[in-house]
């Protein structure tokens, strides 16, 4: 997916959010912002990839504040608070129809998508996050491709691309229901710290290791994946995979123009520019197929 012209002012929203997490000196903040803006005026050119210039311009502004984890303790409370839910997400899921269970993951694990901080178009209270899981999950799906995503998963091969903290215990359901289903599951983590991306420290901490085939990664701190740091063995199961999973915007906006087919995104729609290109509205719960 291609830089929209509001990309530029979200990607600066997020930079003074990030550098407000790093530090209290003001004149630290300033000089970020000032480089994440002589970044945009570098490198935010029409057509360039939405991916590339995120990447870039969050790996200069974590070298200015010499903090390569400023959401540390962001992502620490949407994991404690996606802990402390489960048991009971958990039991709601189990006690509906067979038939309901999987799109139910599904949704749970895209409603904890919102778990995403300092977007421009979408904002998120932590301490609400339980009553807006709630309303989401009685509002359901907008996209709806659930069962051929499960009709392609089930004892095949699945490459499952993670998005952020908290919401990777939502997608310890999903995972262990294709599991259920016969899938061999490898699962995809971030290769370095960057916004509230789920890392590979995560998983194990978590254990989500252990209830899956393998875990890789994406080899680096990329925004998304990022095909030119790809690790050969991450690319070789896409591309092997019966059906790609991919979780969040970031992922999408990497690889809705790559051409890996069949492949299930599924996202919140956050913003504008990505609910238009997959065919949304903003602010839909979306499990869409691509074959």
């Amino acid at each position: 997916m291609k830089s929209d012209p509001r990309c530029a002012p979200c990607l600066l929203n997020r930079v003074l959010y990030e550098a407000r997490l790093s530090t209290k000196d003001e004149a630290l903040i300033f000089k970020a912002v000032q480089g994440g803006l002589d970044y945009l005026s570098e490198h935010f050119k029409e057509g360039v990839r939405a991916t590339d210039v995120s990447t870039g311009i969050h790996r200069k502004v974590y070298g200015i504040l010499g903090d390569d984890d400023p959401y540390r303790e962001m992502k620490a409370q949407s994991n404690a608070i996606a802990s402390k839910m489960m048991p009971s997400v958990r039991k709601a899921i189990a006690g509906a129809p067979e038939r309901d269970r999987f799109r139910l993951a599904v949704l749970a694990s895209i409603v904890g998508n919102n778990f995403d901080f300092g977007l421009q178009e979408h904002q998120v209270d932590i301490g609400g996050f339980e009553a807006l899981f709630k309303e989401e999950m009685g509002r359901g799906l907008d996209v709806d491709d659930t069962d051929a995503i499960m009709g392609l998963a089930q004892n095949g091969k699945v490459t499952y691309l993670t998005d952020n903290c908290g919401e990777i215990y939502f997608d310890e359901l999903v995972l262990e229901m294709l599991k259920d289903a016969g899938s061999h599951v490898t699962l995809v983590v971030r290769g370095g710290n960057i916004v509230t991306d789920a890392t590979m420290e995560d998983v194990r901490r978590m254990g989500l290791d252990k209830k899956v085939d393998r875990v890789l990664t994406t080899g680096s701190n990329a925004i998304g994946v990022c095909l030119k740091e790809l690790p050969p063995e991450t690319l070789k199961a896409m591309k092997e995979a019966d059906v790609i999973i991919s979780k969040g915007m970031a992922n999408y906006e990497a690889l809705s123009d790559e051409g890996f087919r069949p492949i299930a995104y599924l996202l919140r729609a956050k913003c504008e520019p990505v609910a238009r290109s997959i065919g949304a509205k903003k602010g839909w719960n979306v499990a869409r197929l691509v074959r």
